[in-house]
């Protein structure tokens, strides 16, 4: 499917690759985000970064899409190091960058970013011209990777410096984030009264959809501690829901974690050994 151009085709596939790097362990990340790599470049390479002539709207949507997914999801260094380059032209001038683009420029620029470039997102959240650019940049600090960044958008999400009806989201996209989900869990359980008198009922029962992430026997074990001990209430099968979805991520990880693993060196292999064999040629 690297040759697949239909958008739909491509929100199921990125959705599994989510869904993989949800339930993968931790050494195993590095080989899936090598797969991806593997399976996107192509459609990169292909579409470029610069919309063409007659392209469809749902073409310029799916390049944004996929750039996103090969600095995320595949960690790609060179599309990361292009992304930094073109952001700085954005920075310059708005009209250098196709705005479908944009949005994937500022979460792969978060999701690599340091302490001054979380900075530097943060005032352009509080100085933003538009709705949309503070929302965009707003839902960036919890692409963050570093740990104590993250925790400074946790703290601020029950500080008043964030709408409540904003907070719970970002609370949610931590909860989502492989690298600070443990992090996000943790504040979940400590400051929930404080959480359950701020945020909206909605935003709340919303918030906890975050935990379908935390697809770890350990946290799920607390999770369902948690909120059987607390007897909370989210209304109607909410959050039976939420546990199931939860169950089934983590008996996907415990039943196929070995396999993905044996496919995942596999692919590997055959990659090393089709250059090796390019370069031989």
């Amino acid at each position: 499917f690297t040759t697949e151009r239909d958008k739909n085709v491509w929100a199921v596939l990125l959705d599994s690759f989510s869904f993989l790097n949800r339930i993968i362990t931790v050494e195993d990340r590095p080989a899936l985000e090598a797969f991806v790599r593997g399976r996107i470049g192509p459609a990169v390479a292909d579409l470029g970064w610069v919309p063409r002539s007659g392209e469809s709207e749902l073409t310029k949507q799916l390049r944004g899409e996929l750039i996103g997914a090969q600095g995320k999801l595949g960690n790609d260094p060179a599309i990361q190091r292009h992304a930094a380059e073109l952001y700085r032209a954005y920075r310059n001038d708005a009209t250098a960058v196709d705005p479908n683009v944009v949005p994937s420029l500022i979460a792969i620029v978060a999701h690599t970013g340091d302490a001054t470039r979380y900075d530097e997102f943060n005032e352009r959240f509080r100085t933003a011209a538009t709705p949309q650019e503070e929302r965009r940049y707003l839902f960036s600090l919890a692409a963050f990777q570093p740990k104590a960044l993250l925790e400074r958008t946790l703290t601020r999400t029950i500080s008043g410096e964030i709408r409540t009806q904003d907070a719970p989201f970002l609370v949610s996209a931590i909860l989502g984030n492989v690298y600070g989900r443990e992090l996000a869990w943790a504040f979940v359980k400590t400051n929930w009264e404080k959480m359950d008198q701020l945020f909206p009922k909605q935003g709340l029962r919303r918030m906890c959809g975050g935990i379908v992430s935390l697809s770890t026997p350990e946290l799920e074990r607390e999770v369902r501690d948690f909120f059987i001990t607390s007897k909370i209430d989210l209304g109607g099968k909410t959050l039976e829901q939420y546990l199931e979805q939860l169950r089934i991520a983590v008996t996907v990880r415990e039943r196929d974690s070995l396999a993905l693993r044996t496919y995942l060196d596999r692919y590997r292999q055959g990659r090393l050994e089709a250059i090796q064999h390019s370069i031989v040629g």
